[in-house]
């Protein structure tokens, strides 16, 4: 799902948001930011609607940051789990889980994982708002600030 194509954005020392705003023109996206024998880091764009479902990482616990929208989390036993901008959400390692983006906006989450994680399938969508919030810096909504 990640995409690699874009060397420049790999490994650096800082990574701006909207310098992968600007090279992502299609939706939804992903690109790996720091990829090394310890540490995969993600950057996750969504659509308001598109999910990825029944998702286990059997080895090792993974962590999201949410940067913008609203995503909710479907973790086995736990139940759901709503999620916002500054908020982090850990799903042990063997969990079964779904994430979905809720609500009329897009979304931007940072996954932190191993870098031998399996890669998740490929996203479903049922739009939700066809007129997303401006997430400053995106270049599909030019009068973001």
């Amino acid at each position: 799902m990640a995409n690699n194509d874009n060397d420049q954005l790999l490994n650096q020392r800082r990574t701006k948001l909207s310098d992968l705003l600007a090279v992502h023109e299609e939706t939804p996206w992903s690109e790996d930011v720091i990829v090394n024998d310890r540490n995969r880091v993600r950057v996750v764009y969504n659509q308001p609607g598109e999910s990825v479902f029944d998702l286990i990482n059997p080895d090792n616990d993974e962590f999201w940051v949410v940067m913008f929208g609203q995503i909710t989390w479907r973790i086995a036993d736990e139940g759901v789990m709503n999620a916002r901008p500054g908020d982090i959400v850990l799903v042990p390692a063997g969990t079964k889980y779904s994430i979905r983006t809720t609500g009329r906006d897009p979304s931007i989450r940072v996954s932190i994982n191993a870098p031998d994680a399996p890669e998740p399938p490929s996203v479903e969508s049922t739009p939700i708002n066809r007129n997303p919030e401006r997430i400053p810096g995106d270049p599909r909504y030019p009068d973001a600030s």
